[in-house]
């Protein structure tokens, strides 16, 4: 009986390992295209799960845009749409990525949902950004947001009668 524990444990062990082999060859190879596919989407779930902490780390100390917003006023930004909506979903609909050595920029085409803390209905926007970013020790991190912001809607209206 011991003796096939070790060996179920083994190849757990070595299944484990191979796993992790694999991952490291793909994220290695996957070029700086998918890192920065892969930064975004990250970003994107951290949105989602309001994690303003965790964002910070995807945004450059030097971020400015055109509408004056610096790391600062943006994160606060981000803090006081988090404190005041619940519910969060972003669909990313479209991602057209251009990378030219340390700098890279992303078109995104994305759905964000929304509900207010006092209303039942959901509410959405689609929005399209184009996301500069430059390579900061060796990660990608946010330099510059150009954006439009469409008008709301509301998706799903309650029932009065």
């Amino acid at each position: 009986m011991g003796r096939n524990i070790k060996i179920v444990f083994m190849a757990f062990a070595i299944a484990i390992c191979a796993l992790l082999i694999i991952r490291g060859i793909t994220i290695l190879s996957e070029g700086e295209s998918g890192r920065l596919k892969r930064t975004i989407y990250k970003a994107k779930r951290l949105a989602e799960r309001e994690n303003i902490l965790a964002l910070t780390g995807h945004i450059s100390q030097n971020y400015y845009d055109e509408l004056d917003n610096d790391r600062r006023s943006l994160l606060l930004i981000a803090k006081s749409f988090f404190d005041e909506y619940r519910n969060i979903l972003i669909l990313i609909n479209a991602l057209e990525i251009e990378i030219d050595g340390e700098n890279a920029s992303a078109h995104i085409e994305a759905s964000v949902y929304w509900q207010e803390d006092t209303a039942p209905e959901i509410i959405y926007d689609t929005v399209e950004v184009k996301a500069m970013f430059k390579k900061e020790f060796n990660r990608w991190r946010l330099i510059e947001l150009r954006f439009f912001e469409p008008e709301k809607k509301r998706l799903f209206s309650p029932m009065i009668g």
